[in-house]
């Protein structure tokens, strides 16, 4: 199953690229009455594609007033205003700076009980049904080839859940949380919670992340690196910095 891959002149292009489509998928949907559904992720990869959305709404005026969004993921027994907590980085660098109606914005609850968590995962399933499934899902991709939460092992056909973190995980989260120590536990979204959006954007940058870019590619679809589960979906396409793509033999189309 193959990948469709776009590759542009540099990093800004690609998140002014995906911030364009974000925008005009929004300004159909209000057209023609409805909302947009938008999936998010959070960490440094999409800060640029959030940025950029900021910047939509303050000159050119696009409204959020009818966007819902939903997150991938949350770490567990983290406060919500916690320096590390997603919820509190999605807050910062978007949630704040739009108009987007505080009630459609959804972040698993890091502050959950753990004991709560096959329920509360079952109610945010419900929740993106609800609202109509995602329009358009927002990937960054891990070192170990995770999609959100989904560390390797993960299978197809998995939904929201508590899980534990592979070491590898934990160590690039390390920096937001010392001394205070890294969570070992998350919830996420499911891989079939992902595929089931209607177009998937995975975003990639940096030379740091060609190893596995080139593994995304070409390695075989399986449980051992859960991002390839995303091969063969509908409407998906990986965004590349020439960094990114470094490691790549021939593929994709230039921008």
């Amino acid at each position: 199953m193959s990948l469709p891959i776009r590759i542009f002149e540099d990093r800004a292009e690609a998140e002014r690229t995906l911030a364009r489509e974000i925008s005009d998928l929004i300004s159909r949907r209000a057209a023609a009455g409805a909302g947009a559904v938008i999936g998010l992720a959070t960490g440094r990869t999409p800060v640029g594609v959030y940025a950029e959305l900021c910047r939509l709404r303050a000159e050119e005026g696009l409204d959020f007033s009818r966007v819902v969004t939903f997150n991938l993921d949350e770490l567990e027994g983290v406060e919500p205003d916690h320096p590390g907590s997603f919820a509190r980085q999605m807050r910062e660098q978007l949630f704040d700076r739009i108009n987007l109606e505080p009630g459609h914005a959804h972040v698993p609850r890091g502050d959950l009980d753990p004991a709560m968590a096959p329920e509360y995962c079952e109610l945010y399933e419900r929740r993106i049904a609800d609202a109509g499934g995602i329009d358009l899902q927002i990937l960054g991709i891990g070192g170990n080839g995770h999609i959100a939460f989904n560390e390797p092992g993960s299978r197809r056909r998995s939904r929201a859940r508590r899980v534990e973190l592979d070491p590898a995980t934990r160590a690039g989260l390390r920096t937001a949380f010392a001394p205070d120590g890294v969570p070992r536990y998350a919830l996420t979204m499911g891989v079939a919670s992902i595929l089931s959006a209607r177009r998937l954007r995975l975003l990639a940058f940096g030379e740091a992340k060609a190893a596995i870019v080139k593994r995304v590619v070409e390695d075989p679809v399986g449980p051992e690196l859960p991002v390839t589960f995303v091969r063969g979906h509908a409407d998906v396409e990986l965004l590349l910095d020439p960094a990114a793509a470094s490691l790549l033999d021939g593929v994709g189309a230039k921008i």
